[in-house]
């Protein structure tokens, strides 16, 4: 039966719910990236940096992504030397994060909140992470750091791997559509638009996606400048990129994308896997929401998603099967982590490692695939198609 409003899901659940979905995959994925870059990084040291880190935590008790990538880095205090950069422009919320900072400070940890642009602390940040690995994180309300400046920071001291250097950023689809629909109506200031993106390329690309799309929404043009503002970047930093469309509720336009870019296949594997478990979170949230608006009922709509969960993860891994079938018939051996793309394919943002692992599991049941050697890790694993005879 459904219950009440435990967690105050009627009172900032809808509000809560994209940011359910985005601290999912920064918890998961930055725990992972400080592990694995640190384990070779000299002295075990990795950087990280929270760009629009807002008050650290909510006001109702719940860690935001500043306490959760700090929550992460305590985590691994015993194994890894940190240090964090918490940057924060409105004076009010950079006292409340100062504070959240502190707790974490004096239990040991390296972190600082630093107030004002966080443009005006890159330069700061990016020599502190001389060497070792960097992440970025940039989640702001709107416009965020121009592309100008981000680019420059990633073909500039960055641009070498190792050390590895990778970043999260919020791509605002509100922004898009707002300043799309002024554009459609011949009433737009284009300067923060132009700024984010690199110029006014986004422009013709907003037009085009509107006169060939179907939708009488702005939805097809805030896909289409997204993906085109991460290949863009990608290509000027030599950078894998990634964009997940991130929804308050179901059946909803996206409110942002979130864009990845990384030079690693480890990253993109990982990350793959980090973004398929918050997907499965994130739909038991919409659950929760409803039940609580909804009150006691026979039928509760989380069990509503745990069936969609399930019908998603039995989809992802029909895909996979497929994906790693056409891998297979090249005829050379692989390790599964180096094809992160291949074998996610159409179903990255939904599938997990695990999906990729029962797919090798039933290929190798039935006779169509060679395990070589297992890795420490099973998306270490090397593969290839099975022999006549073996």
């Amino acid at each position: 039966m459904a219950t009440g409003t435990k967690g105050g899901l009627l009172e900032d659940g809808d509000r809560h719910a994209q940011s359910v979905f985005k601290h999912q995959v920064l918890s998961q994925y930055l725990k992972m990236f400080m592990a694995m870059t640190g384990s070779t990084a000299p002295d075990k040291r990795v950087v990280v940096l929270d760009g629009f880190a807002g008050r650290g935590r909510y006001l109702n008790g719940r860690p935001a992504s500043g306490e959760l990538i700090l929550q992460a880095i305590s985590e691994l205090k015993a194994s890894r030397q940190v240090a964090a950069f918490f940057v924060e422009k409105d004076r009010a919320d950079h006292r409340d994060l100062a504070g959240v900072v502190a707790e974490y400070a004096a239990r040991g940890l390296d972190a600082q909140a630093l107030p004002g642009l966080v443009e005006d602390h890159l330069d700061q940040v990016v020599a502190k992470a001389a060497e070792v690995p960097l992440f970025l994180f940039l989640d702001p309300c709107g416009a965020g750091v121009s592309y100008e400046r981000l680019v420059g920071l990633l073909t500039g001291p960055r641009r070498r791997q190792p050390p590895p250097t990778e970043v999260l950023l919020n791509f605002s689809a509100d922004l898009s559509r707002r300043i799309a629909g002024a554009l459609a109506r011949g009433r737009i200031d284009q300067r923060a638009m132009d700024s984010a993106c690199g110029g006014d390329w986004w422009r013709q690309v907003a037009e085009q996606a509107r006169q060939t799309s179907t939708d009488d929404t702005f939805e097809p043009v805030v896909h289409a400048v997204a993906a085109e503002y991460a290949r863009r970047v990608g290509a000027a930093c030599r950078m894998m990129p990634v964009t997940i469309p991130v929804y308050r509720k179901l059946g909803h336009q996206p409110i942002y994308h979130l864009v990845f870019f990384t030079r690693s296949q480890y990253g993109l594997w990982v990350f793959g896997d980090a973004v398929g478990a918050a997907r499965k979170e994130w739909l038991r949230h919409q659950g929760r929401i409803r039940d609580a608006q909804a009150g006691p009922t026979l039928w509760p709509h989380l069990q509503d998603m745990e069936e969609r969960i399930e019908q998603e993860a039995k989809r992802a891994l029909d895909h996979a099967i497929v994906n790693l079938r056409r891998q297979l018939a090249a005829g050379r051996a692989f390790q599964l982590v180096h094809r992160p793309r291949e074998l996610f394919g159409k179903a990255y943002g939904v599938a997990t490692e695990a999906t990729i692992i029962q797919a090798m599991r039933a290929l190798h049941d039935a006779g169509e695939l060679e395990i070589l050697s297992n890795g420490a890790r099973p998306r270490n694993t090397v593969v290839r198609a099975a022999r006549p005879g073996t």
